[in-house]
């Protein structure tokens, strides 16, 4: 964000968005409750890079994408939209959105918990993913492919989110033009001396590379140019690479109080 004005702007917008959001998903399609949540609602700090992220009661799963559709058309320029149906969603999810469990106020402890909350929706992801593949044949076909592929895609969405959370705690600025995803994997793996350690190792990143490179072809192409062999040893693998990560983002975690700790000794001792 270039100043604080197109920041603020950027934030007001987005607020009155999601009132009009809110108020076409009562009047129009009928949901029992919504929630604003997440960084709009101050759950976590609001970045440049933040949407929009509603969740809902009682909307029919048959006119959840015509909701979408009509809701995306409220939508300030370069905002996206979360729409979250909350009888679907992970019971933390649903506590989360409700209020019903509250962000802690002390920042890393809020930090933790939402990147825990991305650790659940990466678990849930990938639980889906496994039972998908048991049930497909051999050889997928190409809707098969397609589910398969969500699968992947939604992955790696979970991981970046949990880099910029972190990025945003650092207040670190992110990338921005054609290739800020794989410049913001790289900053990812970059020790602050100093500062705070890498947040994943090179050996994890080139993994997750490969994960960024599909979502990127994911998008960008149909279908049915999907190829299983290039694709199989992603999904066999979300498991494993999520278990590195946990232990990888835990380890920056400890290292990252570890390196707050010496500091605070130091400026006591001077």
């Amino acid at each position: 964000m270039h100043n604080r004005k197109e920041y603020d702007e950027r934030r007001d917008r987005a607020e009155t968005a999601a009132q009009e959001c809110v108020h076409m998903l009562k009047e129009k399609f009928d949901v029992r409750e919504a929630f604003v949540f997440g960084s709009l609602r101050g759950d976590s700090p609001w970045h440049e890079r933040s949407d929009i992220d509603i969740a809902v009661v009682g909307l029919p799963p048959q006119e959840y994408w015509h909701a979408l559709l009509e809701l995306e058309r409220l939508l300030p320029p370069r905002m996206e939209l979360d729409l979250i149906t909350l009888e679907d969603a992970p019971p933390r999810l649903v506590a989360r959105a409700k209020q019903e469990v509250m962000m802690p106020e002390e920042p890393k402890e809020r930090l933790k918990v939402q990147i825990e909350d991305e650790f659940a929706n990466i678990e849930r992801v990938i639980e889906l993913a496994e039972r998908f593949l048991a049930e497909v044949s051999e050889q997928p076909n190409e809707v098969e492919l397609g589910g398969l592929g969500k699968f992947v895609h939604d992955f790696y969405t979970a991981v970046e989110r949990i880099f910029e959370r972190i990025a945003v705690w650092l207040g670190e600025a992110m990338p921005s033009g054609e290739r800020w995803h794989i410049e913001f994997l790289e900053q990812m793996q970059r020790e602050v001396k100093g500062r705070h350690p890498a947040v994943v190792d090179d050996v994890l990143a080139a993994r997750l590379l490969e994960y960024l490179r599909f979502r990127h072809r994911f998008r960008h192409t149909y279908g049915y140019e999907l190829k299983w062999d290039k694709l199989r040893p992603l999904v066999e693998g979300l498991s494993e690479t999520q278990m590195a990560l946990r232990e990888q983002v835990s380890n920056f975690l400890a290292l990252l109080t570890l390196t707050e700790t010496e500091q605070v000794s130091e400026g006591e001792a001077n």
